[in-house]
């Protein structure tokens, strides 16, 4: 996130949260980078290409725990912070049905599947520090509230540090309203703590098939799920004892975000020889439904050890997003029988992302998500040796960055290895993955400070059981 988080808005921060989505789902796709678009048999490659479920020819049962660790340093102007974040949940679990037509050539397979992937995890927690001797957050709030009067002043912002006394009313001989505040020449000690939990999964109902074992044809429909939280608190103290009658303010702020949607995906996997398959997917825009929960308040510590607080009202907003499109090639090669290399490619524009509501157009969020993103190539690669009943794996995938203009990095790397066991019955597969990544993160107006730099560094841990039959 590259600009300061406005956490009771709809805005282009939320258009990318659920539109930059990640390969997850089971550990043999895990260990394997994502790379399964052309794969097939594998389950989480019906969320990639749903052709790969005419590959299948016993019917199937899995379920892969996870365990997800996340670790975040940040740095602003020589103040350095290490974090981390811990989480268990059920990162794949689904059927696939296959039935045998008992036909030599021509239809063979008919196959569905029902099940969920986990396509983002929301898991994080921001710490960040700064002492700042030339400005404050309520500088930021000044220009945001200048000519307004105050009963015209945000309910979840500006409003509360007007009636906390962080901002001073003054009206100029033209009738301009304008605001003075006791921090606007800094002098604090700045400290975000900022967690978001949650997570993004999406349940594909699937069907597919194969003519000849040459040509595998598959389709779904998918229904995302969202959950996202986040509890969100900023201080600034007056450190150095400088700030006339102030000790401190405490901007918490609070945020919850339900929905659901509905997508489709269309895929299809050639193999011309045994050794050699290309595959191509379409995946449709999504279209979310989400509702949005959310509440502030700024708690005012004055020098004399009174303490004053005003609460925001609880607000709540429904909404419509439509996340873009991608497109899908890939292709594996089978080497010596026992080798497998495998690599996808995924076009994505992200600049197509757009907000919608019954009340509001959303005409300048919109306007902002064109300008601010642009599409960009994700490129997974993979690799697995068997040795019957062991398989080893390795993947690595570069996501590219979906900032135009080099307004921030936003690119990021995976590194990933596996290990499997299969016999004709059951099968175990544990895959490890470790993502880097850098962005610039903005406490307020990016005009005003410099940014923080934010190095993730995320780790998965999957074990997928399954029974064929």
């Amino acid at each position: 996130m590259f600009i300061t988080l406005s956490i009771n808005a709809q805005n282009d921060v939320d258009v990318l949260r659920y539109s930059q989505t990640m390969v997850g789902g089971t550990a043999r796709s895990i260990g394997f980078g994502g790379a399964v678009g052309s794969l097939g048999a594998d389950f989480s490659s019906l969320n990639v290409n749903p052709a790969g479920i005419g590959l299948y020819k016993k019917s199937e049962l899995n379920i892969t725990p996870t365990f997800y660790f996340s670790r975040l340093n940040t740095s602003l102007n020589g103040f350095n912070n290490t974090d981390n974040k811990d989480n268990f949940n059920l990162n794949s679990y689904g059927l696939v049905s296959v039935h045998d037509l008992k036909a030599k050539k021509g239809l063979k397979y008919v196959q569905f599947g029902i099940g969920v992937n986990r396509t983002n995890n929301f898991n994080h927690y921001y710490h960040i520090t700064n002492e700042n001797n030339e400005n404050s957050l309520m500088t930021d709030y000044q220009i945001q509230a200048y000519g307004k009067s105050p009963s015209d002043l945000d309910p979840f912002s500006t409003y509360l540090a007007w009636d906390n006394y962080l901002l001073d009313t003054t009206k100029l001989n033209n009738g301009t309203w304008r605001y003075t505040s006791p921090l606007t020449n800094g002098g604090a000690y700045q400290e975000l703590k900022n967690t978001t939990w949650g997570s993004m999964n999406e349940m594909n109902i699937t069907v597919g098939s194969s003519i000849s074992d040459i040509l595998y044809l598959g389709g779904s429909v998918g229904f995302p799920f969202v959950r996202y939280f986040e509890e969100y608190e900023y201080t600034e103290t007056d450190f150095a004892d400088t700030i006339p009658d102030f000790e401190k303010f405490i901007l918490d702020k609070k945020l919850e975000t339900h929905g659901s949607g509905i997508n489709f995906k269309l895929g299809m996997i050639f193999r011309p020889t045994g050794f050699l398959r290309f595959g191509i997917a379409f995946h449709s825009p999504t279209w979310l439904n989400l509702n949005d929960d959310y509440s502030s308040q700024i708690t005012r510590l004055w020098e004399d050890g009174n303490k004053t607080k005003t609460a925001s009202p609880q607000g709540h907003y429904s909404y419509e997003m439509t996340t873009p499109m991608k497109l899908i090639g890939s292709a594996t090669f089978t080497l010596a029988r026992f080798i497998m290399l495998s690599g996808d490619m995924e076009y994505i524009n992200y600049s197509d992302g757009r907000l919608n509501s019954h009340d509001y157009g959303f005409y300048d969020e919109n306007a902002e998500v064109r300008d601010k993103y642009q599409a960009t190539m994700n490129i997974r690669t993979g690799a697995e040796i068997r040795l019957r009943p062991l398989s080893f794996r390795a993947g690595l995938a570069h996501y590219g960055s979906p900032f135009a203009n080099d307004l921030n990095d936003g690119s990021f790397w995976v590194v990933s290895a596996g290990l499997g066991y299969r016999d004709r019955i059951v099968f175990v597969d544990l895959g490890v993955s470790y993502t880097l990544k850098n962005e610039d993160y903005y406490l307020y107006n990016q005009e005003l400070i410099n940014p923080a730099s934010v190095e993730y560094n995320n780790v998965r841990i999957a074990l997928t059981m399954g029974y064929k039959f």
